[in-house]
């Protein structure tokens, strides 16, 4: 036998039981699951039906009891349901055959599901009236089944025509010296070649062996490589070399998010510090004594200020910037006022002085102006003296002047008067136009007829902790339109906000409307944003799994430009991602913006979750985007929010 038919044989084996192993495992743990999701599927059915039928069996109505399991049966979705007297006599017994479509005979007789039965007492009162028992139709889980099959064949058969191609290149210098195929089966190994499973005794063809497989070590990393890919990027970008804090583009981009996008929020204050001598202190001493005074500093700013900190940033060369959301006048100035200390005990070891300043700031500002501001305060601070803190706090703006306690008094009016009205924009596929989703925005009706933005009375609302009531309020009118036209095809998308997650009594009532809502809930998708995200994975999961039960989308809004975007979208990996407006006008004008969307789309596709793009405005953006393989996207260019969009 030929070496080079040896190389092929020996690839096509290893290849044949590695795709051998993962059907099997991938077989036998789809299996478990299915089967544990139709005996869950039947004892969920069996308790369900177990109380209208103690109503109609504990009056002696077998006839209602029949027709009770009939509507349930009649769905399809059970193979048998049979209803026995405490004698084992049957009252009501209704059967189907097991029916396998869309899999091939041979491969339900080959793999066999085992639905496990469902069972729940009868009873009234203290007395048992018979027992009724629950077995799933198993169609749909053998379709599932088949469907993964054949797509982890078909990815296998792909890596195997790859490693085929590349042996053949490989085959083409055998004739040559060893050095030379020692080196080609070098270059291969970083193409990510499977593994030959055959050693040879010959020291030469070792050599290549053990190459080649350093290769197939590679695949099993490939998911891990574009992640690490995807946060080199990001952090060539938008993260400081120095601190590890984001860097001024970072910083402007994800203020501007704060200011002008959709993430709402109260009490938002910037926190500025001045490092006032670190260039002298920097050619007194060194750079490296300079650079680890800034690693120290941004650590005890780190610890100290914690999840209340959304964006930490070096926004100059001896200036940092910290925001912080959720705090009032009284408590940001004690935070602020134990981060002066803490600072002034570590920079007591050296010989330097620093300056901080603190301003408001309110939705809808503009951050030049904000900038300015805090500008000011820490220069008034650098002129009261050493170490010296300026807080600059201003009157919230007219639009909320009213005070705090009228907005509460006027949000509560619109909630038991039901004065909210919806606006929808919709959310298309680049490449064909289709509509994919509306995304609903609410506006507050006032008194006099004229609507509030929401950039002006959610921030009261998170104030006062409204937002569960405002979330179940616009749900309902959500549900409204759904159950009004249920046989529109039109997906409608909803922002929920993290507070009304925290909410336990909101939770439960969404998934009970939820349930009453039916099939129509899958024209439905949550969106959470990229912050939400972050403050508790944990709810989020659950929420996530909440929406799934009941076939809704799930979605992250304004992703890509925090630090532990690429994190979240591993831990809880979304329907579909909406890249923010910033990072999206940034790619034209930044070519590390554009390889971290790029690797951002790559990691996404890798995990089956669609990409849309927020903020297009023009047809070169969507061009861009198409070739970039985003596959939606939202904005002016589409459409504009409107009532019309939804009402349609």
């Amino acid at each position: 036998m030929t070496l080079k038919r040896q190389l092929l044989i020996g690839i096509s084996a290893v290849f044949l039981l590695v795709f051998v192993g993962l059907i099997a495992a991938g077989i036998q743990s789809t299996r478990s699951y299915l089967e544990q999701q139709l005996g869950s599927h039947a004892q969920d059915a069996a308790s369900s039906l177990s109380y209208p039928l103690s109503q109609s069996l504990g009056k002696g109505d077998a006839g209602l009891a029949s027709i009770q399991v009939s509507t349930l049966f009649d769905r399809g979705y059970f193979q048998r349901i049979t209803v026995r007297a405490t004698d084992g006599s049957s009252i009501v017994d209704r059967e189907l055959p097991a029916k396998i479509e869309g899999v091939p005979l041979w491969f339900s007789s080959l793999i066999s599901l085992q639905a496990p039965p469902g069972e729940a007492l009868v009873s009234s009162g203290w007395r048992q009236l018979g027992r009724v028992v629950v077995i799933s139709q198993p169609t749909y889980a053998y379709q599932h089944l088949w469907s993964s099959c054949l797509e982890t064949a078909g990815w296998m058969l792909l890596a195997y025509v790859v490693a085929i191609l590349l042996s053949r290149m490989v085959l083409r210098w055998i004739l040559l010296p060893l050095s030379a195929i020692e080196r080609t089966a070098l270059e291969i190994q970083e193409r990510r070649f499977g593994q030959i499973g055959i050693v040879p005794k010959a020291l030469e063809l070792l050599r290549v062996v053990k190459a080649m497989n350093g290769m197939s070590r590679r695949i099993a990393e490939i998911l891990d490589g574009e992640t690490r890919r995807a946060d080199a990027f990001r952090r060539e970008a938008y993260q400081d070399e120095v601190t590890g804090l984001d860097n001024r583009r970072s910083f402007d981009l994800r203020f501007n998010q704060l200011l002008e996008g959709d993430v709402h929020f109260s009490d938002g204050s910037l926190i500025g510090l001045e490092v006032n001598n670190l260039k002298e202190f920097n050619t007194e001493t060194s750079y490296q004594r300079g650079n680890a005074l800034l690693v120290s500093l941004t650590r005890i700013a780190s610890e100290l200020l914690g999840q209340r900190a959304v964006i930490l940033g070096r926004i100059g060369g001896t200036s940092f910037g910290f925001v912080v959301l959720g705090l009032d006048t009284p408590g940001i100035s004690g935070l602020c006022r134990e981060l002066r200390a803490e600072i002034e005990r570590a920079a007591g070891e050296e010989d330097v002085s620093f300056s901080l300043g603190v301003v408001n700031f309110n939705k809808g500002d503009k951050r030049s102006q904000v900038m300015a501001r805090l500008d000011l305060a820490i220069e008034t601070a650098r002129q009261s003296g050493r170490n010296a803190l300026q807080l600059l706090i201003e009157d919230e703006g007219s639009d909320v002047s009213i005070g705090s306690l009228a907005w509460r008094e006027l949000i509560q009016n619109a909630l038991t008067e039901n004065r909210w009205t919806l606006l929808g924009q919709p959310v298309v596929s680049l490449e064909t136009r289709h509509l994919i989703h509306h995304e609903i925005m609410t506006r507050l009706v006032g008194k006099d007829g004229h609507l509030v933005p929401a950039s002006k009375f959610l921030p009261m609302a998170l104030r006062h902790h409204l937002m569960a009531d405002i979330d179940q309020a616009l749900l309902e009118l959500v549900f409204r339109i759904l159950e009004a036209d249920a046989t529109s095809t039109t997906h409608l998308a909803v922002n929920m906000s993290t507070q009304s997650l925290e909410s336990g009594s909101f939770v439960k009532w969404l998934a009970g409307r939820l349930n009453r809502l039916g099939p129509l809930a899958a024209r439905l998708s949550f969106e959470l944003t990229e912050y939400g995200c972050s403050i508790d994975v944990e709810a989020t999961r659950r929420f996530a799994a909440l929406v799934r039960e009941h076939q809704a989308r799930f979605g992250i809004d304004h992703f890509g430009l925090a630090p532990n975007s690429l994190q979240i979208l591993r831990e809880v990996p979304p329907d579909y991602i909406k890249l923010d407006t910033g990072l999206v006008q940034e790619v034209p004008v930044s070519d590390s913006a554009h390889s971290l969307l790029k690797s951002i789309v790559t990691l996404a596709r890798s995990l089956e979750v669609e990409v849309i793009a927020q903020g297009v405005e023009n047809a070169d953006q969507v061009e861009q985007l198409i070739n970039d393989k985003i596959a939606g996207g939202q904005g002016y260019h589409f459409g504009a929010p409107s009532a019309d969009q939804i009402n349609s």
